[in-house]
């Protein structure tokens, strides 16, 4: 019996001495490494910002031109934009921006002399879209309102829309008719595909924006936008009617949200 206990506690005594010096060692052993985690506005710096915007475009100009020869009349309607962009804030004076812009097709017409044939008008639609650059100077904050200017440049692309072409000839008496089938008598309409062209752009940019909320700003703003040309679609005589110094003057709403102020 006495044997029996004796060989028990050597067993427990043995099983204690393991524990501890388990223990020792989870003791001595170094602590794992804390990984520190990145905040998210560390991640997006101190000042990124997104915006977008809508407003209405009000076309300036243009000139055209068939074959050399300036176009007699050229008008546009004026339409929607639409846009937005990302930009970065580098101090409480100078900000720039990436934007990509949509201006809705607004009615244009045309009319122009076809050498050694007739009078022409075609009717269509003038819209596309504009990829910037811009840089931006804030001039000071007062009540919650930032005044600013800027400029941008970039890309165009001009879209002219399906086109629809009549033609009119001259009578004796010098004025212009209408060319008629002479089956049917009615007008000859031609009708020519949409066309998209790319050209530099440039803009200048005026406006205000206005602490609505933390981190929100409504931007009220004006922009000039100048494309350097544009082209129709060729026609039946392999001549493709210019559009030159296409200028619009933008008025616009934004918003613009801060992600770290």
């Amino acid at each position: 019996m006495i044997r029996n206990l004796l060989v028990f506690f050597l067993l427990l005594g043995a099983s204690f001495a393991g524990r501890a010096s388990a223990a020792d060692l989870d003791t001595l052993a170094p602590a794992p490494l804390a990984v520190p985690q990145a905040e998210y506005g560390t991640l997006l710096g101190t000042g990124w910002y997104i915006r977008g915007d809508i407003g209405y475009s009000r076309p300036q100009g243009p000139s055209g031109t068939y074959n050399g020869a300036p176009f007699d009349h050229l008008s546009v309607v004026g339409s929607a934009v639409l846009g937005g962009g990302v930009g970065y804030k580098f101090n409480n004076w100078i900000r720039a921006d990436l934007t990509g812009d949509y201006t809705f097709a607004g009615n244009m017409q045309a009319s122009y002399i076809v050498p050694n044939c007739c009078l022409a008008t075609d009717k269509t639609g003038l819209g596309g879209w504009a990829l910037l650059a811009n840089g931006y100077v804030d001039l000071g904050t007062w009540s919650s309102i930032t005044p600013y200017v800027g400029a941008g440049a970039g890309y165009a692309f001009t879209e002219v829309s399906k086109t629809v072409n009549e033609e009119f000839v001259q009578a004796g008496s010098g004025v212009f008719l209408p060319l008629t089938d002479p089956t049917t008598g009615q007008p000859i309409l031609n009708a020519f595909p949409a066309h998209t062209t790319g050209r530099f752009a440039w803009a200048l940019m005026a406006g205000a924006a206005i602490d609505v909320a933390p981190s929100v700003k409504v931007d009220l703003g004006y922009r000039y936008l100048n494309i350097s040309d544009a082209r129709f679609a060729t026609d039946m005589l392999g001549i493709a009617p210019r559009l030159k110094s296409l200028g619009e003057h933008q008025f616009r709403l934004g918003l613009r949200y801060m992600f770290d102020e």
